[in-house]
């Protein structure tokens, strides 16, 4: 299978791609202003088709947040995930020195946190600091 991957996505491919997920509707208006603050995106085509995105935000400082790392059902364990993240890091890389202190930060979907360890992600603990949020209207 040969995948490309590509730094822009339509917001109905978004859409499209999210509701395969089960995470919370996006209203299409929100959408768009998602990817036009996304700092860093990638989506991962096959044969035309868009099959995976993933979206870096980052505050051109020291710390990222990796987002809405989505792959298709049917094409997932075949590598897609590792390399959309792996290009989000080499973006953020791209615009901090070498020895720059930086610091990815991500929320991991249920039952997804050894795909991202696997990665060289780490859970938090209380001595590193859990990690937190806070969802509104959910």
């Amino acid at each position: 299978m040969n995948i490309t991957l590509e730094p822009e996505i339509t917001k109905e491919e978004y859409i499209k791609l999210r509701s395969t997920t089960g995470w919370a509707t996006i209203k299409p208006e929100r959408v768009d202003a998602l990817l036009k603050n996304t700092a860093f995106l990638v989506r991962a085509k096959t044969e035309e088709k868009t099959v995976g995105i993933a979206r870096a935000l980052f505050d051109f400082g020291y710390t990222a947040f990796i987002s809405d790392v989505i792959v298709e059902p049917e094409y997932q364990g075949k590598g897609i995930g590792k390399m959309m993240i792996e290009y989000l890091i080499s973006k953020v890389k791209e615009k901090v020195a070498s020895d720059d202190f930086l610091k990815f930060n991500l929320m991991a979907a249920p039952g997804k946190s050894g795909f991202y360890e696997k990665l060289g992600f780490s859970k938090r603990d209380e001595q590193a600091g859990w990690g937190m949020c806070l969802n509104l209207n959910s």
